[in-house]
């Protein structure tokens, strides 16, 4: 096993060999300060993802428009996009994927592109101040889960060292590239560059765009583009500027969900129907869910992509929710923890489909909020049994909490 001491007092040279060589399965925690931080995931000694503390959302927007990504926010999952958790833009591409927003090519030019950047932001930080480093074994499951690309962690940290030196070598040392430029002396900036250039850049200088943000946009390389401001830089005629993260990527997206929460306030809901939803990527469950439902006179909506789970529900609101523990992509502990976090849907009874009936599923699924559980195979009775204790009952919480059941097994 690595252990921390491996690590610590090393290079992230050194160190990423030694990932390499032991075939290491887990997390390396990179901290430069409390705001520069970044983390590398790895599996048998690959690396699987690399994230950026403080620019994760400007990062996905320079992909986005650098690998020319078409994407239909409406379908995306609003946690998806505002997480903090390490691999949320690592999931979000995986999303992506599997609605075909993107391509395969695209998902792993992306992954690999990002990865080199966060290899390339440690090794500045690591040749100007002291860092730590810290080694977390057994990689979070869910990442594992998700489509990945395994890419060979000595031939990508050969090239970011590449890259580090020639920035180095050409005096740009102290310059990062997730700095902003402001012009301190335009007319004089003016005079020493062509009028299609100024024209070109004018819109990015004084805009709160990176290096990396301009590079995107005008489609050029960053090295390049910092060697070419380097001399204007040191005459004082432009400065550089540390630029915080954007606070949202999709602001169209951010609209479509306003406009979905209105109609849900100005939406009367009918009293006489309440309304079940089935999350479960079998097609045969909520088959049998529905037939269920009708049968007895309640409203249904199936979700089989646990991707639409979240946004599906936004729209529907419904008053229980069945939800299958193991799905592709995020599980049924992940989507119950991302409804409690939403307003419209806290108070909402979740019960959680599966065919384990382990006292430890229990325990966790009480944990990140579940109401109840239901052992498969699914049967009428005890299906409508769970509907009328929560659906009829003037509180939508449960009148005997599966914490307090779980309590007594315990003792």
């Amino acid at each position: 096993m690595l252990s921390i001491a491996n690590i610590n007092n090393l290079s992230l040279t050194n160190g990423l060999i030694t990932i390499s060589r032991k075939q290491f399965t887990g997390s390396l925690n990179v901290l430069a300060s409390p705001i520069d931080k970044w983390s590398l995931y790895f599996f048998r000694g690959r690396i699987v993802w690399g994230y950026s503390c403080e620019h994760s959302r400007r990062q996905l927007r320079q992909h986005i428009i650098r690998y020319q990504v078409k994407i239909n926010p409406i379908n995306l999952d609003p946690f998806q996009i505002n997480n903090n958790h390490n691999c949320w833009i690592y999931q979000l591409l995986c999303s992506l994927l599997q609605e075909q927003q993107i391509t395969r090519e695209q998902f792993e030019k992306i992954v690999k592109s990002i990865v080199l950047e966060v290899l390339f932001d440690i090794l500045q930080q690591e040749n100007q101040r002291q860092i730590s480093y810290k080694i977390e074994p057994n990689i979070t499951t869910n990442i594992l889960r998700w489509p990945r690309v395994l890419i060979d962690t000595k031939i990508i940290l050969k090239k970011a060292v590449e890259n580090w030196c020639n920035w180095s070598s050409s005096g740009l040392k102290n310059l990062s590239p997730n700095f902003g430029i402001i012009l301190y002396k335009p007319e004089q900036f003016q005079e020493k560059i062509s009028p299609i250039l100024y024209t070109k850049l004018g819109k990015l200088i004084n805009s709160q765009c990176s290096l990396r943000d301009m590079a995107s946009q005008i489609k050029s390389d960053q090295f390049r583009l910092a060697k070419f401001f380097l001399p204007h830089i040191q005459k004082g005629l432009i400065k550089l500027t540390k630029l915080p993260d954007i606070p949202i990527i999709f602001p169209q997206f951010q609209k479509t969900n306003l406009q979905l929460y209105k109609q849900r306030e100005f939406s009367q809901k009918k009293k006489n129907k309440a309304l079940i939803a089935c999350i479960d990527d079998s097609l045969i469950v909520c088959h049998q869910m529905k037939q269920i439902m009708t049968a007895n006179s309640f409203d249904f909506v199936g979700i089989n992509s646990s991707v639409k789970a979240i946004i599906t529900l936004i729209e529907k609101k419904p008053d229980l929710i069945f939800l299958d523990l193991i799905m592709p992509i995020a599980n049924g502990y992940e989507i119950c923890a991302q409804i409690r976090r939403i307003s419209a849907l806290k108070e909402t009874p979740v019960i959680i489909l599966t065919s384990s009936n382990r006292l430890i599923d229990r325990v966790r699924a009480t944990m990140v909020g579940c109401s109840d559980y239901l052992v498969k195979p699914i049967r009428e009775k005890q299906v409508l049994e769970i509907v009328n204790k929560y659906v009829t009952s003037s509180s939508c919480l449960p009148q005997t909490p599966i914490s307090e059941t779980l309590a007594l097994q315990f003792s």
